[in-house]
This record gives structure tokens, C-alpha cells and sequence, in this order.
């Protein structure tokens, strides 16, 4: 199927606009305006080409993993970091938080890599086909490169002078930039393509939650962002005083009952479910129900025994002040587990130790 240049570029920019959709659902606390995130990644898509195509006049790479490495991925990944520090003044008002460094450096690696597609697929004989592989693969692979780089940027410019962390990060873009197209170059390494693709998606969003677990634009926990619901009264009894009469809320697009008598919250599991994502997002909650899960009725959450689980009707009852602590310590201490591991002490360079 023939298609002219403006046909596949109008295709690919389409693609590439769901693509940004996709990116800014992502910004959960404090989303970006749609309008100055599409106009950075198409600014930032241009740039970025435009500084990888001077230094590929001087940068020759071949077909192979080395060179993958120390030229394509050392080349490209510049170019989008360059980038950042280029068109920064164009976000730096809306640049307010953590998660702005993954989703704006998305955006640029989106931008880059629609403009790739573009020349890619004008070549094609079956544009369509290797435009829809492009988008599925090297747009996604082109993001998850370079979250690193979101974090360290964003403390650079916001908290603290953080050479070291862009360095470490420009490093890891361009590690995983160079293995990604190293393993493609080299017919005898390709099996080993796909495994590389879905671990740097899983550490792409490792990260999205430690910065997550570190933005302070999360909506405070309180009654006061509570929203009552009509025919809002209820009959379910409440775990701490046995009474049986409740009132009907919404928060987070969930909802939660407060007991009449003595104001604790009652939530249901599914509703705890997405509390948890939003204000502990590095708990491990698998682990937590299964700890959860003991030879009582009822379990004790906090050291005050105020927050407490009934397993059998698979709800939580909880003081709201001390449910408000143990989201926000409780937080602090995931936070804390994580940095002891490998994998926490790596990420915890890139700049969070400046947050902490």
C-alpha cells in the first residue's frame, strides 16, 4: 500500500498522540496540561533529531552490539537529555513535582521516535505494518530508556545541583539504549530481544513508583475531600463499637462508610486496594494480605489497634487520624525497605537521596 510522506506522518503523529495520552494518565497526582505536553514533544521531537543527526555526521556506527552501545544509545540518549536542558524554559513553571521528569523526558523520547517512524516507514513497502511495530516496540523501548534520566533531571533543576545522578542516569539510558539495539543487530542474540523488552518496561515502572512514593503533590488524606453520596445511609456494622448505622462517602472514585457513632471508616477491600496504590505505591500487597491473613476474624493493621481488618467480610475499620499516620509513615518506612536493596541503591543515586 502506497502512501505519501504526509499520509505516514499524519498517521504516525496520531499514533503518537494516543501514545501521549497514554504517558499522561500516568502523571496520577498532578497532571501536565495536555496542550504544553504535546507541544514539548513535538518541540522536543525535532531537537532531539536535529542534535543526533550532527553528531551522527561525526558518529559512525556499525551493525553490532558494541557499537550499539557506545555510539547509537551514547548518541541518542544525549541528544534527548540535551534536549531537556534546551527547551526546559518552556515547562519550567509547570515542572513542579518528581513524576514531571519521567513524564516530560516520555515525552521527548515519544517525539524522537515518532520522527524515526516517519523515515522508517516511508521506505516501507507495508508502511502500516512497520509503523504499528515501530510504536509497539522501539517507541515503547524509546521511553523506557530514558526515565532515568526524568528523575535525575528534575532534582538537578528543582532541589539540588546533581551532576552525578544525570551522569549515572545518562549511563543506564544508554546501557539500555545499546543492549535493545545490539541484541537486533546481532542475528545470534535476538532471542534474548523480547526478555530485554518486557524487564526494561517492569523497571520503567519500578521507577514510576518510587517516584510516586516520593511526589508531594499527592491530595491530603481528609474528611474534607470527602464527597457525600445521596441515599447515603447505610446498615453495616462497624468492627470498633458494634454499631450497625453508616454513612455513605466517595474519595478516589471509591466508596467508604463513616460509623454514625464512633466516625471510624469502614472500607472494603477493593477500595483499601486502590488507597494503598495511591499513598503507599511501593507496598508490597501481596505480602501485606498475606500477613493479613491469620487464624482470627479480625486483624490487627497498626500498633494502636485502631486500624483493623475483618478477613471474613474482607473490609478494613480504621480511626481516620491514625489510618492518615499510617499511610504517611507507612510510606516513609516502604520507601526505606526499598533503598537496602540492589536495585534501591542504584535508583536512590539518581537523586532521590536528595528527597529522603
Amino acid at each position: 500500500m502506497h502512501l505519501s510522506v504526509l499520509q505516514v506522518a499524519g498517521i504516525a503523529y496520531f499514533i503518537g498522540f494516543l501514545f501521549l495520552l497514554l504517558i499522561r494518565s500516568y502523571d496520577k497526582y498532578d497532571p501536565e496540561p495536555l496542550w504544553r505536553l504535546a507541544v514539548f514533544s513535538f518541540l522536543g521531537g525535532i531537537v532531539a533529531v536535529g542534535v543526533s543527526s550532527v553528531l551522527y555526521a561525526f558518529v559512525h556506527p556499525k551493525l553490532n552490539l558494541t557499537d550499539a552501545v557506545l555510539k547509537v544509545g551514547t548518541v541518542e540518549e544525549f541528544s534527548k537529555l540535551l534536549t531537556l536542558f534546551i527547551l526546559y524554559k518552556i515547562i519550567k513553571k509547570e515542572f513542579d513535582e518528581i513524576v514531571d521528569g519521567i513524564i516530560y523526558v516520555a515525552a521527548v523520547s515519544l517525539g524522537f521516535s515518532v520522527i524515526e517512524n516517519i523515515f522508517y516507514a516511508q521506505h516501507a513497502v507495508f508502511p502500516l505494518w512497520l509503523l504499528f511495530k515501530r510504536f509497539l516496540f522501539a517507541t515503547v523501548g524509546h521511553i523506557s530508556f530514558s526515565v532515568y534520566m526524568g528523575i535525575a533531571f528534575y532534582v538537578h533543576k528543582k532541589v539540588k545541583t546533581n551532576y552525578a545522578g544525570l551522569f549515572l542516569a545518562f549511563l543506564l539510558s544508554t546501557l539500555a539504549h545499546g543492549l535493545y539495539d545490539g541484541l537486533l543487530f546481532n542475528k545470534n542474540l535476538t532471542f534474548l530481544f523480547l526478555p530485554l523488552y518486557i524487564l526494561l518496561i517492569f523497571f520503567q515502572f519500578r521507577l514510576l513508583k518510587v517516584a510516586y512514593a516520593y511526589s508531594k503533590m499527592k491530595e491530603a488524606f481528609d474528611l474534607s475531600n470527602f464527597k457525600t453520596l445521596k441515599n447515603n445511609v447505610k446498615t453495616w456494622h462497624c468492627c470498633h463499637c458494634d454499631q450497625n448505622d453508616a454513612k455513605l462517602v466517595s474519595y478516589k472514585n471509591v466508596d467508604l462508610l463513616i460509623c454514625h457513632t464512633c466516625e471510624h471508616l469502614m472500607i472494603p477491600k477493593s477500595a483499601f486496594d486502590r488507597l494503598l496504590k495511591f499513598y503507599r505505591p511501593k507496598l508490597n500487597q501481596k505480602l501485606f494480605y498475606q500477613n493479613l491473613h491469620g487464624v482470627n476474624e479480625k486483624v490487627v493493621v497498626n500498633q494502636h489497634e485502631t486500624i483493623v481488618y475483618n478477613s471474613l467480610q474482607k473490609r478494613f475499620n480504621a480511626d481516620f487520624i491514625d489510618l492518615k499516620n499510617w499511610f504517611t509513615n507507612g510510606n516513609q518506612s516502604d520507601l526505606a525497605l526499598y533503598h537496602n536493596t540492589l536495585e534501591g541503591r542504584i535508583f536512590y543515586r539518581l537523586g532521590f537521596k536528595y528527597l529522603w
